[in-house]
């Protein structure tokens, strides 16, 4: 008589997607249910919230979340236990490849920097800032852009093979995704469908659809174990 086959594991794909729909299903509750409450208490002090739009919270979360986990890699490259365990996902005692930790302090520099500038101009604006501090706030932000652009450039030249595959297929991904995307709401706008919107609402959805992109490859290819 034949044994009983195993039960086949789950794929890395399917495995991924359930840990996805069950971090939305636990935290969308959740995120509604305190908001309600947030809104609520708000209303009943009589409390003024500050003349945010959308896209401008929205920024300043994503530029929260970048600062977030450039700490959170940070932190990882301080030693070889802590990358394993925070990064890898093995035992402490496995051997890391120093140019991984040096590869991650520079990611977690580039992270911390694309937070300060995007959630810098929507915070600079509720400030009320007069035009030669706003100028001024513009020409750091510039610059930043260019350290930024300096070291990301820098990871792809010194980046393995996948480490290059990743970036590539983001960059298509978010590429063509915002392409149709900009597309269909310039059509609608076009045709008086819906009202038009500003360019830095358009900045925020890029950097938004960037990172849940680049979040997904990443752990689809292996790059992030989560």
């Amino acid at each position: 008589m034949n044994a009983p086959d195993a039960p086949s594991a789950p794929s890395p794909r399917r495995s991924f997607s359930r840990r996805l729909l069950t971090v939305f299903g636990i935290s969308a509750p959740i995120g509604g249910v305190v908001g309600y409450f947030v809104g609520r208490a708000l209303k009943q002090s009589g409390a003024t919230l500050p003349d945010l739009s959308v896209a401008d919270v929205a920024s300043v979360i994503i530029g929260i979340v970048l600062l977030f986990s450039a700490a959170y890699a940070y932190v990882a490259t301080t030693s070889p236990a802590r990358w394993n365990r925070m990064v890898e996902k093995q035992p402490d005692d496995e051997s890391v490849d120093p140019d991984a930790l040096r590869s991650g302090r520079w990611q977690a520099l580039v992270a911390a920097l694309a937070g300060i500038m995007i959630m810098t101009p929507p915070l600079a604006m509720l400030n009320g800032f007069g035009t030669q501090t706003l100028g001024a706030i513009a020409v750091g932000l510039f610059v930043l852009l260019a350290v930024q652009s300096w070291i990301n450039w820098k990871l792809w030249r010194e980046g393995d093979e996948l480490t290059r595959a990743v970036i590539a297929q983001t960059g298509a991904v978010c590429f063509w995704v915002l392409q149709l995307g900009l597309f269909a709401w310039a059509t609608i706008t076009k045709l008086k469908l819906a009202s038009d919107t500003d360019s830095w609402s358009l900045m925020t959805v890029l950097m938004g659809a960037y990172l849940i992109v680049s979040v997904v490859i990443s752990t689809r290819r292996g790059l992030v174990n989560v």
